[in-house]
């Protein structure tokens, strides 16, 4: 890609030669390779099945997770949930199993799954949001390690002052 190799502090206008200002021109593409810039949003359900069984094994309490989903998707109606305030924010609580992230796509398929998710022992966090292209997760260095090395991952370490995006 231009000859640029990504890694933890590589943003997409970097990885793909244009400056941040240009991401929203009218040819952020490269022909023949991809027709949109990275997708932003919560956590891809097929990343977050690939980190179920790395995060299920870093918790006692996989089968008590809770999440927080954007109230601002309007999918849903949601009136009866409570909420919380994240920057920005007005998440949806909800809580289920660990395998329940990934329930709402069963019900519709473009459905977006929570940005955010914790099991009850707050062994790990993942985070995501609307509008990042990445999402996070904050665990022990052992899970850390775990999800570097999981396939079907492509994962970076990144510290608590790096830069989102």
């Amino acid at each position: 890609m231009y000859g640029r190799t990504p890694g933890p502090y590589t943003r997409w206008h970097q990885l793909i030669g244009v400056d941040v200002d240009d991401l929203n021109g009218t040819d952020p593409g490269l022909p023949g390779v991809w027709d949109e810039p990275a997708a932003e949003g919560p956590t891809p359900p097929d990343v977050a099945r690939a980190l179920i069984p790395v995060l299920a094994r870093r918790t006692a309490t996989a089968e008590s997770c809770w999440f927080g989903l954007w109230h601002g998707y309007g999918r849903w109606d949601f009136d009866r949930f409570p909420l919380f305030l994240t920057p920005g924010r007005e998440e949806v609580l909800l809580s289920g199993t660990l395998a329940d992230v990934v329930s709402p796509v069963a019900l519709d398929e473009f459905a977006e799954l929570p940005d955010l998710w914790w099991p009850e022992d707050r062994a790990w966090c993942v985070g995501g949001d609307v509008d990042l292209a990445s999402p996070y997760v904050g665990g022990s260095p052992e899970l850390i390690a775990e999800l570097l090395a999981a396939p079907g991952l492509e994962a970076y370490p990144v510290g608590p002052r790096d830069l989102v995006g």
